[in-house]
């Protein structure tokens, strides 16, 4: 316990994390506060249930409204504040019936089709709510919060964080008294494992809690309970989830991936000779399959086999936004089961490999 106490008290020590935390988060507001008005609030809740054909059709007749108004304007598009926010709303209305006749028309499709996973996929889109539109900004911005600034914080603060976790010691010589007791070596490893771990939740709780603050204080506490298929990314998702349930699942996602990345720092940082070497290996496996994946052309599978890096599983997006599979042995496993597997075999590989490597380095004279 006292060893774990240490190490968390040299993580915590680093005055650099504070400001890098501080400075990214200025960052992620996009320097803009932008608040919701009651009006809004109130308009929205007109239109808020079950969206039916009544619905779609009195949506149509009051945008071709706006639209004739728009084209009979000569100079820009001088609509009020209210116009402007129902031409979103009749427009939000029209996606989320889309997203439904899509699924409509992709059950319809796997009726003729026999593959190995067409029954679970038939089975996935039968679950997903019937179309539901309110005023859901709050919990969107949030999710995308997650999806978009949160791999850059986490990224960011744990390659800061714990890039020197074993290399200051080789670089001021204090290793050797380390090393010269292999009891010590692993009760040590094991203190900078689980500080490592404490420090990656303190991070990601740090993110949330500005997070949902930020988006409460300007869109109100909003509808959790609307399915992620209203947000553009997840138009073709056969997840029947709410908001609330998918931002658990990413969030949970999201910190799993990051225990992996913070396991893959220490394991680097114990085989290298400063911080430095350590921070540039990492910060590269970090961000190399991102630039590969939105610069190069690349077959869909060798895109999926990068994806299955750690900033695009914090970044989960990609897990849910469609039918994605893998065969295994005739049976079919869905992307969020496999990446779920995938960053626990690894997080394991890291700990026992980091072990090895402490166990086997020696003494220098």
């Amino acid at each position: 316990m006292q060893l774990l106490k240490f190490e968390l008290y040299k993580l915590f020590k680093q005055k650099i994390i504070y400001i890098t935390f501080f400075l990214l988060i200025i960052f992620s507001t996009g320097f803009t506060f932008e608040t919701t008005t009651d009006s809004e609030r109130e308009l929205y809740k007109q239109w808020e249930g079950s969206i039916t054909e009544e619905t779609l059709q009195q949506a149509e007749i009051e945008s071709n409204k706006i639209t004739k108004k728009i084209e009979g304007l000569e100079f820009g598009i001088p609509l009020s504040e209210n116009e402007q926010i129902k031409y979103g709303i009749y427009e939000n209305i029209a996606f989320i019936q889309g997203s439904q006749r899509n699924r409509e028309e992709k059950l319809k499709q796997l009726e003729n089709e026999n593959n190995y996973n067409t029954k679970l996929e038939q089975e996935m889109i039968t679950k997903v709510d019937r179309p539901y539109f309110s005023y859901s900004k709050a919990p969107m911005e949030i999710i995308d919060y997650a999806s978009f600034y949160a791999i850059f914080i986490t990224g960011a603060m744990l390659l800061i964080g714990l890039s020197s976790i074993y290399t200051n010691e080789t670089s001021s010589g204090t290793d050797n008294y380390i090393l010269s007791s292999k009891k010590g070596r692993n009760s040590l490893a094991w203190a900078k494992i689980t500080a490592s771990l404490i420090f990656t939740v303190i991070v990601v709780l740090a993110w949330e809690v500005f997070n949902i603050g930020i988006n409460f204080i300007k869109f109100g506490i909003g509808d959790w309970q609307t399915p992620i298929q209203n947000m553009f990314k997840y138009f073709f998702s056969p997840y029947g989830l709410n908001m609330f349930d998918f931002h658990l699942i990413q969030l949970s996602t999201h910190l799993l991936a990051a225990f992996c990345f913070a396991l893959l720092i220490i394991l680097v940082s114990s085989v290298s000779k400063n911080s430095l070497i350590s921070f540039l290996i990492n910060g590269v496996i970090f961000a190399i399959p991102i630039m590969f994946v939105e610069t190069v052309m690349m077959p869909n599978w060798l895109r999926d086999v990068f994806s299955f890096s750690f900033i695009y599983l914090m970044k989960v997006e990609f897990l849910f936004e469609g039918f994605k599979t893998v065969n295994l042995f005739g049976f079919p496993v869905i992307y969020p089961i496999l990446a779920v597997i995938w960053m626990i075999v690894m997080s394991i590989v890291f700990v026992m490999l980091t072990l090895q490597v402490i166990k086997n380095k020696e003494v220098m004279i």
